[in-house]
């Protein structure tokens, strides 16, 4: 019975290892893909980061720069933090079809209450060719 149960555990983590796409070194992203996604970094600024006054959520407002040569599309995750550094809740930001060397200034909004001051950070940023 308890070989059994140990057979069925490793089968059930080698399927959902399998569904979740990792591979024997857990990087299954293409080379440069890395580097491409520090680079996006530098095209988002955070402008400002506040709790609304009213529905007490955090609110992020990021400035994204298109730095390539192509016009773009950008998903930004903001990760919104109380005074400790803990993770409070997150939001998203983005832009679509940004020429080259254009600015859009977008905002993202969480979903809870920090109990106090919030910091925001630049939590993933996805940068992607407009088709």
């Amino acid at each position: 019975m308890r070989i059994r149960a140990i057979a069925t555990a490793c089968l059930v983590a080698a399927l959902v290892l399998t569904a979740t796409g990792c591979g024997a070194d857990g990087d299954d992203r293409a080379p440069g893909a890395e580097d491409a996604g520090r680079a996006a970094f530098g095209d988002v600024e955070v402008v400002s980061c506040t709790v609304d006054d009213q529905l007490q959520w955090p609110s992020a407002t990021v400035r994204i720069t298109n730095h390539t040569a192509t016009t773009s599309n950008y998903v930004v995750q903001i990760a919104f933090e109380d005074g400790q550094g803990r993770p409070v809740t997150g939001g998203v930001a983005a832009a679509t079809t940004l020429p080259p060397g254009q600015d859009a200034v977008e905002h993202a909004q969480g979903t809870a209450d920090p109990h106090g001051p919030v910091s925001c950070r630049i939590a993933d940023v996805a940068r992607y060719a407009s088709p």
